[in-house]
């Protein structure tokens, strides 16, 4: 398989993104549930209505990608950097997002609900319409 041919399919619940390049990818509404990107790169890339249910992005870099609508339930994003990210409308239910940095974020309508927050920056970040009820946000940068 070519290394572009991957992202010609929609349905990457299995694949192994260890030696690809995630810099500008689109992968809007793809099924990524359960997927590994741990400590990786990922500029510019379109995941926007995603399924990343369980997925690992623990130590990642996340800079300005599209996460629009994405379901990050029960994700791993500890230590990550989501910076300039469009989060807007997400689902992070039961997340793991301690640690992150979420400079300039756009949370707006993210349902936050048992979500672990401690630790974070949230510096510029914007939570309008989030909703929020058994939340950890002890530690965080404001």
């Amino acid at each position: 398989m070519e290394p572009t041919d991957i992202f010609k399919k929609r349905d990457f619940s299995k694949v192994n993104f260890d030696y690809e390049e995630m810099i500008g990818r689109n992968l809007s509404n793809s099924n990524l549930k359960g997927v590994v990107l741990k400590n990786r790169d990922i500029h510019n890339a379109d995941l926007s209505g995603s399924d990343l249910t369980g997925a690992d992005l623990s130590d990642t870099i996340l800079f300005n990608v599209k996460l629009r609508g994405a379901d990050l339930q029960n994700v791993n994003l500890t230590n990550a950097k989501l910076w300039d990210a469009d989060l807007y409308g997400v689902d992070l239910t039961n997340a793991n997002v301690s640690g992150a940095d979420l400079f300039y974020a756009d949370l707006r309508n993210a349902d936050l609900r048992n979500t672990d927050l401690s630790g974070i920056n949230l510096r510029h970040t914007n939570f309008d319409g989030a909703t929020f009820d058994i939340n950890r946000f002890y530690k965080c940068k404001l």
